[in-house]
């Protein structure tokens, strides 16, 4: 009689098979003990068996704390040979960056690394001259980088893959570039865009329009979870009351408040983009004798100092600056020290209720 394979190496050989066909490169993050017992239908004395005989042939590492990862982390830690980051932001006077800035710089130069930074304007051709920059120069690190654009097609990443080639740890921060396998620090914005719906139905309001960016993976993230959150709660999403913009139009609503206003004219509420968008809308509603939150509510996102001396002072979620900034050079030295070490991170802000939504349901009582 032929004896049956054992159970665990059907999770030993998935994991290879995984590994070859490049689903599972260097770095990547194994599924959970939890996950893999699902998978497997197994108990998880023999996932642990199969991860055991991986990691005894240096085909994964645990890392206490982290999870389980492709690759050998007995490995000598890499030594930094600059103490150089690179820095490459999109706006250098949004109100967004400056305390990301000063969180990643601080951290950095505690820890003895110099810093460059340089700004896109969220253009894609000052990347490239940026990405080439340091490129050529070829005397830093690591690169922290915000993408431009990130939900349009880019020329660019040949030259993050270069970056990768070199040993040069890339880390993104607030969005990331889908065809690129590296980490990135952001806000749970699909999440964020759920919770605010649901904010606003809780509120009394069914009828909600909405203001996003088209061509960053946020603005794609935050409708994601805007849709979701009206599908569970019944209501039919009206593709009239969702209003795409650029960069330009982001920047400056006021040449479109009589189109946006036309579209959304029978709305009771409005979820924006960011709370730049959400401030425009207020002041452009005053104009308009629309009043907010007597005719219609008005939410946003980031907790920008605009948010709190808005009349009225704007309903958002905050945005973590310098605590994203902080954690993502905390995750960049460990990248450089130990290129095993790509983790994202989502950082899942609470609502901040302040007085621009109002709540419909005390007028039916």
């Amino acid at each position: 009689m032929t004896q049956q394979n054992p159970q665990y190496k059907k999770v030993v050989e998935y994991i290879m098979s995984e590994i070859e066909n490049g689903s599972l490169k260097e770095g990547s993050r194994l599924p959970s003990e939890k996950e893999l017992c699902e998978m497997f239908s197994l108990s998880r004395q023999t996932i642990r068996h199969a991860t055991g005989e991986l990691e005894k042939n240096r085909v994964i590492t645990r890392v206490k704390g982290s999870g389980t990862y492709v690759g050998d982390q007995s490995r000598p830690r890499r030594k930094p040979r600059y103490r150089s980051v690179a820095v490459m932001l999109t706006y250098v006077n949004s109100y967004i960056f400056p305390p990301v800035l000063q969180g990643i710089s601080n951290t950095l130069n505690n820890k003895g690394y110099s810093v460059s930074v340089s700004f896109t304007n969220n253009d894609i051709e000052r990347e490239k001259r940026a990405l080439e920059q340091i490129l050529s120069s070829d005397k830093v690190d690591a690169l922290i980088a915000e993408p431009s654009k990130s939900a349009l097609p880019n020329p660019n990443m040949n030259y993050y893959r270069m970056l990768e080639k070199r040993g040069i740890p890339v880390l993104f921060i607030n969005s990331s570039y889908p065809k690129l396998d590296m980490p990135c620090i952001r806000l749970d914005d699909e999440g964020i865009g759920y919770e605010a719906v649901k904010y606003l139905i809780s509120q009394g309001h069914r009828d909600i329009a909405a203001v996003f960016h088209c061509e960053d993976l946020q603005g794609i993230r935050r409708y994601a979870g805007f849709d979701r959150a009206l599908r569970e709660n019944g209501i039919v999403l009206d593709p009239e009351k969702v209003i795409w913009l650029d960069t330009a139009g982001v920047s400056d609503l006021d040449p479109l408040m009589d189109y946006i206003t036309k579209r959304i004219s029978t709305a009771t509420a409005v979820f924006a983009y960011n709370d730049e968008v959400a401030c425009q809308l207020i002041r452009g509603f005053n104009r308009k004798g629309i009043r907010v939150p007597d005719d219609i509510s008005v939410i946003g996102v980031d907790d920008a100092e605009a948010a709190r001396t808005a009349e009225p002072p704007l309903t958002t979620f905050p945005h973590p600056k310098a605590e994203l900034g902080i954690m993502a050079a905390q995750k960049i030295i460990e990248q450089i020290e130990n290129p095993l070490m790509k983790r994202d991170h989502l950082f899942l802000p609470e609502i901040i209720v302040r007085d621009s939504v109002k709540n419909l349901n005390k007028e039916e009582k």
